[in-house]
């Protein structure tokens, strides 16, 4: 493989090449002779190195003056070993850095605070470390330039207070840190704090409710708390949030829709797909009328009733994919004939569809005079080989009659 590389690397010196990647080539510290890289030092602007087994920066990272993108994620390297120098070379250029060990890996286990002569980062991406805390200083040299911040697999029992001191931060992403729990994201934040934080991820963080520290970001628009333990929700643990336009909980352990979702008054986006509903009652999302998208994919649903989407009447994308119906749901009617001008896709892919006369519901609704609002369904027939927008396109038609859907 090193003889590979070697010549790889002396073919493309001439081209001037802007990108390099080198990832999973089971590069070692001694992969790369002197020499290496030569021609590329003014032109390489992003080099990935990740998934290798390097255990230090390698030297000739000094020599790439206009460098942005670096990714060593993967590698075994401790905090020891991201030199000085080497940081300090390419730190008036550098804007993200990616790094940390492999998942499960405990060679780093320090936050290596050399990261200090990156002056200019916008972005750093930490993907697995042994790190169970981390300084109030971590993020020193680059605390009024950072915008983007990940910290995954890691072994911290708090959100680290250090975060607070990121004054342009606005995307968030701590995820897959099982040991931080309810009590680890009660940090005593004051209001005002992160002022530009925009998007944020709490993935499998083993959370159980929506931290009240959320209610600190007044720009917060986009949640993310997929794979934690959300069972239930209360109304209180819902005002935390109630500025966010955009949820996801998926893989989240929900029995059905929790009521206090209603309270998020502007929520546009809502996924709640692979989860444990099996009912979509009449006032599961009455209040939630502004939804745009809407996704409930993946789940056991036994019964949606004729209301259930009567309010959505600015929907514009519903999925229910692989939800294990054989009919289109009937709550499909009310929702169309209240919708506003516009066009909505409802996806029912991976459901056993029965295409038949008793769709002819569907055909009137789409033809009726009165129908405002222009609408796709995705998805395959299971009864006949065609769309279920195909059949009803073309076979419909010359049904007589079908189920009578409620219009309430």
């Amino acid at each position: 493989m090193k003889t590979v590389i070697v010549v790889l690397l002396l073919s493309l010196c001439h081209w001037g090449l802007t990108e390099i990647l080198l990832e999973n080539c089971q590069l070692t510290d001694s992969s790369f002779p002197p020499g290496d890289f030569h021609g590329l030092e003014n032109s390489l602007r992003l080099l990935s190195l990740k998934d290798n087994e390097l255990t230090r920066l390698p030297k000739f990272l000094s020599k790439f003056t206009n460098i942005e993108t670096l990714d060593v994620s993967g590698n075994p390297i401790p905090h020891y070993n991201f030199n000085e120098d080497i940081l300090r070379d390419i730190g008036d250029s550098l804007l993200s850095f990616s790094f940390g060990t492999k998942i499960g890996g405990t060679e780093l286990s320090q936050w290596p605070l050399t990261l200090k002569h990156l002056v200019k980062l916008q972005e750093i991406i930490l993907t697995a470390a042994d790190i169970t805390i981390m300084p109030t200083n971590s993020f020193h040299g680059f605390e009024g330039t950072l915008l983007r911040l990940t910290l995954a697999n890691t072994k911290l029992r708090s959100v680290p207070l250090a975060i607070s001191r990121l004054r342009y931060l606005q995307d968030l992403h701590f995820d897959h840190n099982q040991n931080v729990g309810d009590y680890g994201v009660r940090i005593p934040l004051i209001k005002g704090f992160l002022p530009f934080l925009n998007q944020m991820s709490l993935k499998d963080d083993n959370i159980t409710t929506f931290p009240e520290v959320l209610q600190s970001f007044d720009r917060l628009d986009q949640l993310n708390m997929d794979e934690n333990n959300l069972k239930f929700v209360s109304d209180k643990s819902a005002k935390a949030v109630t500025q966010i336009t955009s949820l996801s909980l998926q893989h989240s352990g929900i029995t059905r829709i929790p009521g206090a979702i209603q309270d998020i008054t502007y929520l546009n986006i809502l996924d709640l797909s692979n989860n444990s509903i099996h009912a979509i009652e009449t006032n599961d999302l009455k209040e939630s009328a502004e939804l745009l998208t809407l996704k409930l994919n993946n789940n056991p649903i036994l019964y949606i009733s004729d209301k259930a989407f009567v309010n959505q009447t600015k929907l514009r994308r519903l999925e229910l994919k692989g939800i294990e119906i054989k009919r289109v749901p009937c709550a499909l009617e009310a929702m169309i004939r209240r919708h506003q001008p516009g066009y909505i896709i409802v996806d029912l892919s991976n459901n056993k569809i029965e295409c038949n006369c008793g769709l002819k519901w569907l055909f009137d609704v789409k033809n009726d005079r009165l129908t405002r609002t222009r609408f796709r369904i995705v998805g395959n027939c299971d009864t006949v080989d065609k769309t279920i927008q195909d059949y009803l396109d073309s076979d419909l038609a010359t049904c007589s009659n079908g189920i009578n859907c409620t219009d309430s």
